[in-house]
């Protein structure tokens, strides 16, 4: 349909288009995550479907951690759960075993662009691969019940499980985070 040459030529337009003048006329802003999800003893997000709620830390494997209570907001099990939002581990969840140990599962680095993407992959006690794909699509207004956020980070989320029978399956989500809310 089109020569190789034209081909290469498009190829090297688009390429100088990609790499050079969008990125001067879009110049990539990097986030610090623990601006937009502020993790305190106390703090609480409300949700249609239920609440997140800080109820404490505790030390885990010489990381101060928050324990993360659900009830009912997001996919799972809810409960407790402990979790982590600093500048050197970024934005974590430990995940306990039933042998005592953590699973760290990273949701994203502490310092994000838009484009950045964060793969974590765990296998649960009863035998459940899974494997979480978060990525950075960039930044939305969001009109919420409890307000008004302007530029909140909206990432991209793809949830993929494989069962101990190897039957495949994922869900897609999208979740936003307003600076010094959550």
């Amino acid at each position: 349909m089109f020569s190789r040459k034209s081909t290469i030529i498009a190829t090297v337009f688009i390429a100088f288009m990609y790499l050079i003048f969008v990125p001067l006329v879009y110049a990539a802003t990097e986030y610090k995550m623990t601006d937009y999800w502020p993790f305190k003893e106390g703090s609480w997000w409300e949700f249609n479907d239920g609440k997140i709620e800080i109820t404490g830390s505790e030390e885990i494997d010489g990381i101060n951690t928050f324990k993360y209570l659900d009830t009912g907001s997001c996919p799972g099990d809810g409960g407790e759960i402990n979790v982590v939002n600093d500048d050197t581990n970024g934005f974590v969840f430990f995940l306990p075993s039933e042998d005592g140990s953590y699973s760290l599962v990273k949701i994203s680095e502490p310092y994000v662009k838009k484009g950045d993407k964060t793969t974590s992959s765990f296998k649960e006690d009863d035998g459940w691969q899974v494997t979480l794909v978060v990525k950075l699509e960039g930044t939305a207004n969001v009109v919420v019940p409890a307000g008004k956020f302007k530029r909140c980070l909206r990432f991209f989320v793809k949830n993929e499980t494989r069962d101990p029978d190897g039957n495949y399956s994922y869900s897609t989500e999208r979740f936003y985070l307003a600076k010094g809310v959550g």
